[in-house]
């Protein structure tokens, strides 16, 4: 009985002593975060030149100009496989993409496999830090960007 009361009460200390590290982890990070203060400095236009995030500053993509609208439903049993790039740290980014498979009959659309038509695009904001490479690629002719000032 004794050591079960033992038990008890170490498992109690354990428990107490991971609630207090988890604290203290979330106090730091929380101040890591606050610690980082972001002023507004200028807007850019990037395009296919490879441009770099400056030492002391952060880039905040808002949103890309594209070099052509998305295509229209081809005819039967064409096929569209689009995709729109930017390039990162020298890696090709799909930031859009256009899928269409399938056959229309427009004559008898009853009977005919259905086509499947998808269009996806990249989610904006994205962050960049200080040293990151950035150019417009494929279907892409401007990134639109804010550039901040990280002061301490």
């Amino acid at each position: 009985m004794i050591k079960f009361i033992h038990n008890s009460i170490d498992c109690s200390m354990k428990n107490r002593v991971c609630k207090i590290a988890l604290l203290l982890l979330m106090i730091g990070f929380g101040t890591y975060v606050q610690g980082q203060n972001l002023q507004f400095g200028k807007t850019k236009l990037i395009d296919s030149k490879t441009d770099t995030v400056p030492k002391g500053k952060i880039w905040k993509i808002e949103s890309f100009v594209y070099s052509k609208t998305l295509a229209d439903c081809p005819g039967s049993g064409a096929t569209v496989n689009i995709s729109d790039s930017i390039v990162l740290n020298g890696n090709k980014l799909s930031v859009r993409a256009q899928r269409f498979a399938g056959m229309v009959d427009w004559r008898n659309w009853n009977t005919s496999p259905s086509p499947e038509f998808l269009v996806w695009e990249q989610k904006t904001p994205m962050w960049l830090p200080a040293g990151t490479t950035l150019a417009s690629g494929r279907g892409v002719l401007y990134i639109s960007i804010l550039e901040f000032n990280d002061v301490p």
